[in-house]
């Protein structure tokens, strides 16, 4: 089944640092293998280089590209005039730390014409290879002034490939690749929500330096981003030519915000890094950073929970007799929590029912109490889920209380006969705190999905005129405290994050939730594209996804072979792993071929959290996936291994995958779904690779590579 492969990772280097050189007039940041150089010239602040500490060069270094183009580190407008090089003046600087091990940069720029300063923030964050960048912008007159001010991000020449994610409903993070030319490459969201269509990330990869670049916007709500490179009389002149990378919020209408007397506005995160590497390289140390700085610590769903969810085999549906039933079953799996999705509160329409969130008598005669009382019998945490940012229009809270909801022309902003509440409403944020209170107390909730099913789109009625354009953004900012106040007062409780599957998933909302829904589209075959893409953005302990059946109803094929049943409970294996389907109704057969995959991935999930991942094979098509695809973890400092191998339509029969983050010098135990095969050094393993043999079409192996002692 097996033979061997594995690159060996470079021992990573010391951790965050800012060094002031020259009296105060260049600046070195360190974070890891990744560096940055800034320089004050004519009263201006500008990058002379970014990327690998130890590549930089002529082919790497910024200035050199660009001598007579003019360098602007902010891009946008001010007092209704577009900036220019000569927009801001630097008139001061100090380095802070900001964490342990996370040291920041912070420059004054004072606008030449207009009383509005601008600090700019740039940290380096311990050894994870990622800098950020922060803006704060502050009117210091007496007249609001119109702003729309973002970072602008620059590269040096070069032939670049750039690479984006892209997918609207039920086909999140596809990767796109393309060559860049001239001219700009446009991306913007106006839907309200991250990641539908396109979302806030991107790389770059210079072809003639081999360094792969990748940025990333931690925002929940609509943002801009451009890549735009100056024409050139020829292509070599093109190529010669810097990169100019802009990622910042858009406000409401795509205009600007009006920023009040003495009042300060600052722009979401802009996390940076690089690699001599590849895409996965690149990646890997945006992972680090997010799940040791940006993710919120998960207390209750270390070691990450396999979980059963009502929503696709009882729908709306659902009521007590059945989800007790699909608890006891749920439970034999080996599942460790349980949650009733939407149903609970419904006796018509789950969707114009919203917002009174009161349990459904008619389901459920005593109380939810009743099965959350029983789940907890069972050995496994309750849940419910809840969307607790809308209200349909046949609740009673949106016949009292209209003017909770985001308006447009002074009336309230429906989409699919909800209206989208505005948490930066005190009495908004009252209720719903009391609300998702009540519910997490009375039954003794373990894990609470918020689910986000609603484009609130881009236009607004100003809160008020001195805040004009920042409506959407303020409800997320609050919406984020909302969470972390949930989460304060209940640490123990898993808070999933939802939005129609994956529609608002970003380095914003991560830092306030645990895990994230993949897509609601759940079939096998088009899962290992949504597994693929979202491990490429995310580390893999943050993307949840099910194994539901042959319909979306939850229905299995009896009569299909075990390895047809095996194929579909490990497809979702590539992060944190549920069940929804028609437990009940199963063969023992299937229930056999159940247990023994909850108990492999029980086995490997400690490997998956925390891991480097590699993709091993491109990513399969959505609609149409063929050949084999490929996804290993690797913890760090070259321990644990996990290798999962997916035989597609067309695939052959073997494949050998060179393995990838091994010490070459270690010899490592090789198992096959839970079984000893055999024994290789990292260096065999990365050389010669290892060979998986799967005897049909659709059929997966889980394969463990784990160091001798």
């Amino acid at each position: 089944m097996l033979v061997f492969a594995a690159a060996v990772v470079g021992a990573r280097t010391a951790g965050a640092q800012v060094a002031t050189r020259d009296s105060g007039q260049r600046w070195s940041l360190r974070s890891g293998a990744v560096a940055a150089r800034i320089a004050a010239r004519g009263g201006r602040a500008t990058l002379d280089y970014f990327g690998p500490a130890a590549r930089e060069s002529d082919t790497t270094r910024v200035m050199p590209s660009y001598p007579r183009i003019p360098m602007l580190e902010l891009a946008g407008s001010a007092g209704g005039v577009a900036l220019d090089s000569a927009s801001f003046r630097l008139t001061a600087q100090r380095t802070v730390t900001i964490a342990p091990g996370v040291e920041e940069l912070r420059l004054t720029l004072r606008h030449v014409t207009l009383p509005l300063t601008v600090e700019e923030r740039y940290a380096a964050w311990g050894e994870t290879g990622v800098i950020t960048r922060e803006l704060t912008i502050t009117n210091r007159g007496r007249a609001a002034i119109p702003v729309a001010i973002v970072p602008n991000w620059m590269l040096p020449g070069g032939r670049y490939t750039l690479r984006y994610l892209y997918g609207t409903w039920g086909q999140e993070r596809q990767l796109a690749s393309e060559s860049l030319g001239a001219g700009v490459r446009d991306f913007e969201q106006v839907h309200g929500r991250s990641s539908k269509g396109y979302v806030p990330w991107l790389s770059l990869r210079n072809e003639r330096a081999g360094v792969e670049y990748l940025a990333e916007l931690a925002w929940s709500g609509n943002w801009g981003m451009q890549v735009e490179r100056t024409p050139g009389e020829n292509d070599i002149e093109l190529q010669s030519r810097p990169v100019a990378v802009r990622m910042g919020i858009r406000h409401d209408g795509g205009g600007s915000l009006s920023l009040a007397p003495g009042a300060s506005f600052t722009t979401p995160r802009l996390a940076l890094t690089a690699a001599a590497g590849d895409l996965d390289d690149a990646a890997n140390q945006m992972h680090r950073y997010q799940r040791t700085y940006v993710a919120a610590p998960a207390p209750g769903n270390r070691p990450l929970l396999v979980h059963f969810n009502t929503w696709y085999p009882y729908g709306q549906d659902i009521d007590v007799e059945r989800a007790k039933q699909a608890a006891d079953a749920a439970a034999t799996l080996g599942a460790e929590a349980y949650v009733i999705d939407s149903g609970w509160y419904v006796d018509k329409d789950w969707v114009t029912e919203l917002g009174d969130w009161q349990v459904s008598r008619r389901k459920f005669p005593r109380g939810v109490e009743e099965l959350a009382g029983h789940v907890r019998s069972r050995g496994m945490k309750f849940g419910m889920w809840i969307e607790i940012e809308s209200l349909g229009q046949q609740s009673r809270n949106f016949r009292e209380h209209p003017d909770w909801c985001l308006t447009l022309q002074g009336k309230p902003i429906l989409n699919d006969r909800r209206c989208h509440l505005d948490f930066a409403k005190p009495a908004v944020r009252r209720w719903a705190k009391a609300t998702v209170e009540r519910l997490v107390t009375t039954y003794k909730l373990g894990w609470l999905k918020i689910d986000y099913n609603i484009d609130a789109g881009d236009h607004f009625d100003a809160s008020r005129p001195a805040r004009a354009g920042a409506r959407l953004h303020d409800h997320i900012a609050a919406y984020y405290e909302f969470l972390d106040e949930l989460r304060a007062a209940h640490p123990e409780l898993v808070v999933e994050n939802c939005s129609s599957g994956a529609l608002r998933f970003d380095s914003g909302i991560i830092a306030h939730t645990h895990t994230t829904w993949v897509s609601d589209i759940v079939g096998a075959r088009p899962s290992l594209q949504l597994g693929w893409g979202c491990t490429l953005q995310f580390p893999a302990e943050l993307c949840n996804h099910w194994m539901v059946g042959d319909k979306d109803s939850g229905e299995v094929d009896p009569n299909a072979p075990p390895g047809w049943w095996d194929f579909m409970f490990r497809v979702p294996m590539t992060g944190q792993f549920g069940i929804s389907s028609r437990v009940v109704e199963w063969s023992d057969a299937i229930r056999a071929r159940a247990v023994a995959n909850v108990a492999l991935y029980k086995s490997i999930r400690g490997t998956i959290t925390g891991a480097d991942v590699y993709h091993l094979t491109p990513s399969p098509d959505h609609n149409n996936p063929t050949g084999w695809m490929a996804l290993q973890y690797v913890a760090p400092a070259g321990g644990r291994s996990v290798l999962l191998a997916y035989r597609l339509a067309g695939g052959e029969a073997s494949r050998a995958f060179p393995l990838r983050g091994l010490d070459a010098a270690t010899r490592y135990d090789i198992s096959l779904d839970g079984v000893p095969v055999g024994e290789a050094t990292g260096g065999e393993l990365a050389s010669t690779g290892l060979r998986v043999d799967l005897d049909a079409e659709w059929r997966a192996a889980v394969i463990e590579v784990v160091p001798r002692r």
